[in-house]
């Protein structure tokens, strides 16, 4: 997603506001991981373009509502994913030698625009939740048969047997300490 920024180049101190909704394939054709198809509607956009000597200061925050699956059971559910993000967009001709170079977070079309994808698809990818749960006491799905256990019993007891490619370490013998 690309935004203009000429008035702000070479002149610190400047700054603008960007407040809006924006589609999702805005962002460019890169993968999303696991966030990939989750979108539930655009994703918000509430960041200042600051004017620094270096180049674009974008702060502020970027949100969606995402629906992922429950981690035991894998029914959806819907997640709002809030990310607070302070980025420099560097200015090619404030570059020194020895800068790093941090693909994405330049200026780009001759000094005329950044492009915001990298930086929104890598603020909300890195505070997905590691683990989305419908409820703290989800029984999950039955290893034999499938079915969803919070909707009812299937009837199979998985804590029967143990699992026999465990069993010789029922044979061991450990020290207590």
């Amino acid at each position: 997603m690309r935004v203009p920024v000429m008035e702000l180049v070479d002149n610190p101190g400047a700054t603008r506001a960007l407040s809006r909704a924006v589609p999702v394939g805005e962002f460019g054709d890169d993968g999303w991981g696991a966030a990939e198809g989750a979108f539930r509607d655009d994703i918000d956009l509430d960041l200042d373009l600051d004017a620094v000597v270096e180049g674009i200061l974008v702060r502020g925050t970027v949100g969606a509502d995402l629906q992922l699956p429950c981690g035991r059971c894998l029914v959806p559910q819907d997640v709002r994913v809030d990310s607070d993000v302070a980025e420099l967009f560097v200015d090619p001709a404030k570059r020194e030698d020895d800068d790093e170079d941090d693909p994405g977070y330049e200026l780009i079309d001759d000094r005329t625009a950044i492009d915001l994808s990298v930086m929104v698809r890598d603020a909300l990818l890195i505070d997905l939740p590691v683990r989305v749960l419908c409820r703290e006491d989800c029984q999950g799905l039955c290893e034999e048969c499938g079915a969803d256990r919070n909707l009812g019993d299937c009837g199979h007891r998985p804590d029967e047997a143990p699992d026999p490619r465990w069993a010789k370490l029922a044979d061991l013998d450990l020290p207590s300490e």
